[in-house]
């Protein structure tokens, strides 16, 4: 079942996600839990190639396999439990199995999740994986009207379909100024950005020229600000005034990297 949901930001522009089924989110999991097993059967073997080299060596006079087995746990524990959070931090909301079957993370209010809300949703992991395996998730997810696991539930989190909004028109804006150009060749990447979010510039840029030149700037460093660190900007915005130009070389970036016509 197709579900979606709206939300309203505060700039009073209307957003809609499409909440992701079972079936996708099955698949998610399954390529995350089989990159888990090959990282840890990666640092089973790479770790007992060192134990059996230090117990020839006699460096540690036998002791090796104790300190060996000491690091091969908490590796496989930060594996296990914080292969999810990581990727979800540092790639908005993203793992590699939710960016293969193109999903995202975001928190209940539809904005991008945070650190804090990450960490909850994957702990309570532990509680979906009870046996047989994530029956305490499934069964959530289908009494769920949002499709939520236990941990969704413990940090106000939903799991969302990333896919970009077709068709699209580019707004014809005429001749780009120096300053968008500037911009564009100095975005590392919109890879950050999701489809959502890049909805909400495009949707600046179209009627940035319908608006009061203060409210333009005022709105546009308002969305421009939490997208900066996961676009890779990390050059100085001289003004309040430029912010509107740096949301077109984001919306322009983001057509030439994603072909979103």
């Amino acid at each position: 079942m197709n579900r979606r949901v709206q939300f309203v930001t505060p700039e009073n522009v209307e957003v809609s996600y499409e909440l992701a089924g079972i079936g996708s989110r099955f698949m998610a999991a399954l390529i995350d839990h089989l990159l888990q097993l090959v990282l840890i059967l990666i640092l089973w073997f790479a770790l007992g190639l060192i134990s059996h080299t230090l117990s020839m060596a006699r460096v540690f006079g036998g002791s090796a396999p104790l300190w060996v087995q000491a690091i091969l746990g908490l590796a496989s524990f930060v594996v296990l439990f914080g292969y999810f959070s990581i990727f979800e931090i540092l790639w908005a909301g993203r793992t590699p199995g939710k960016r293969v079957t193109g999903l995202r993370v975001v928190r209940d209010n539809g904005y991008p999740i945070d650190p804090f809300s990450s960490i909850v949703r994957n702990l309570v992991r532990i509680v979906d994986l009870l046996p047989p395996p994530y029956a305490a998730g499934l069964i959530s997810v289908f009494v769920s009207a949002n499709y939520k696991r236990l941990g969704d539930f413990a940090a106000g989190t939903i799991v969302i379909k990333d896919r970009p909004y077709t068709p699209l028109v580019v707004p014809n804006l005429g001749q780009v100024n120096s300053l968008v150009h500037i911009f564009k060749g100095l975005i590392r990447d919109v890879e950050g950005l999701s489809s959502e979010e890049y909805l909400l510039i495009h949707r600046f840029v179209e009627r940035r020229k319908q608006m009061d030149p203060a409210a333009q700037s005022h709105l546009a460093m308002r969305l421009a600000l939490p997208l900066l660190p996961r676009l890779g900007i990390n050059f100085a915005i001289p003004v309040q005034n430029h912010y509107p130009d740096l949301l077109e070389a984001i919306d322009s970036r983001y057509v030439e990297d994603r072909g979103v016509l």
